[in-house]
């Protein structure tokens, strides 16, 4: 009886429709519950087989899950669940399908006389592929829209991704979504920038609050594009103050001279700035601009709103050197101008009679000059040579 049954389901499988009709009784009969299908007799049975090419077009393989046989005298069934697994170009589809057979024994063969096919209630569940086509196009539809809630999710991600990435450095970052935490790190040397604006209040009087926050947005934009350029991380600003720091969190990204060309630049930018809104008669900003180098720790802190921060004495001096200096000018410690006093220009264009590469910059050594809270210190300020 088992060989009659895998003869009859194994021939379909292999389109072998002469194998499995000769297995059949004349007066098989057979009802679908997928599809609502039934047959009488032989040859409307192998009607609808003949027809169901068109769903399983190419030869398949059955694999069954379990198999329980039952024998009564000259009568037997099968009933099982199997996968009917079909690849055609490399896209496979499996169909979860239980089946139902029954054998009569005559003279002395065992032919098939029923044969029910369904689906197992719990092929739902499965999320397998349906043969129904209702249940077809549903199956479709969810997947769907999970291809589609898979797509927002990705988006959404990403879009958290850039944000984290508009906040912190791209390695804290990337350590911060790997691990969830990031380790405060300590580096040796930094060179740190702070700029002020002077009689920032008195200009602010002349504004109404949306005029000012776009010309501190317009300023500290052109800022953050210098900074940009040159591999200068953006640290925080605080009011009209801005503060970046070079050299962190790779070290390979930014030189002290950077920084000092960072700070000229922005000078720049805001005497061409003060010169637009003078001769249009508008209020306009003018600015210091401090620099010192030394060691700092730098990290995150906070879990709400959290962001990378810089500490240690290196930014205290720094600070200081921006609020010694002056308008217009770029006040640098002594420890900063022995980083950079020897840097030569560059790009610079040589002639027969100037073989030497001229320098970078141009220092006015200002003294020792009172310091709050650090007493006396160097001072230079430096411009473009």
């Amino acid at each position: 009886m088992l060989a009659a049954h895998d003869k009859f389901w194994q021939s379909y499988a292999r389109r072998d429709m002469d194998g499995r009709f000769s297995v059949c009784a004349e007066d098989v009969t057979f009802f679908g519950t997928a599809q609502h299908e039934r047959a009488t007799n032989k040859a409307a049975y192998r009607a609808m087989n003949e027809k169901g090419v068109e769903q399983y077009p190419w030869p398949f393989t059955i694999e069954n899950l379990w198999l329980d046989v039952h024998v009564l005298g000259d009568t037997a069934w099968t009933e099982c669940d199997s996968y009917w697994i079909q690849e055609h170009e490399g896209t496979v589809s499996r169909d979860l399908l239980r089946q139902t057979t029954v054998f009569h024994k005559r003279n002395g063969k065992w032919l098939v006389v029923h044969v029910h096919g369904s689906e197992p209630d719990y092929r739902l569940q499965e999320g397998e592929y349906m043969a129904t086509a209702s249940v077809v196009a549903r199956n479709k539809e969810l997947e769907g829209l999970v291809a589609e809630r898979t797509r927002q999710l990705n988006f959404q991600k990403k879009r958290s991704e850039d944000l984290l990435l508009n906040i912190l450095p791209a390695e804290v970052a990337q350590e911060l979504m790997d691990t969830g935490t990031s380790v405060a790190k300590q580096y040796d040397n930094a060179t740190i920038l702070f700029t002020d604006f002077k009689g920032f209040t008195q200009a602010s009087e002349l504004m109404s609050p949306q005029e000012l926050v776009a010309e501190l947005n317009t300023c500290f934009k052109a800022f953050d594009n210098i900074i940009t350029a040159r591999g200068i991380e953006k640290i925080k600003t605080i009011g009209d103050a801005f503060m970046c720091v070079g050299g962190l969190p790779d070290p390979g990204t930014s030189s002290p001279a950077d920084v000092v060309h960072a700070a000229l630049e922005m000078q720049v930018f805001m005497m061409a700035r003060k010169s637009e809104r003078d001769a249009h008669g508008l209020p306009a900003f003018e600015m210091r601009v401090g620099i010192h180098s030394g060691p700092v720790v730098a990290g995150i802190v906070g879990v709400r709103k959290f962001q990378y921060d810089i500490w240690g004495d290196t930014v205290n001096t720094a600070s200081r050197m921006e609020s010694s200096g002056e308008v217009g000018k770029v006040n640098i410690s002594e420890a900063t101008y022995a980083l950079v006093k020897d840097v030569k220009a560059q790009n610079a264009q040589h002639v027969t009679h100037q073989p030497v590469t001229p320098m970078a910059f141009t220092f006015t050594p200002r003294g020792k000059i009172q310091a709050k809270g650090k007493g006396e210190m160097e001072m230079y300020f430096v411009s473009f040579a």
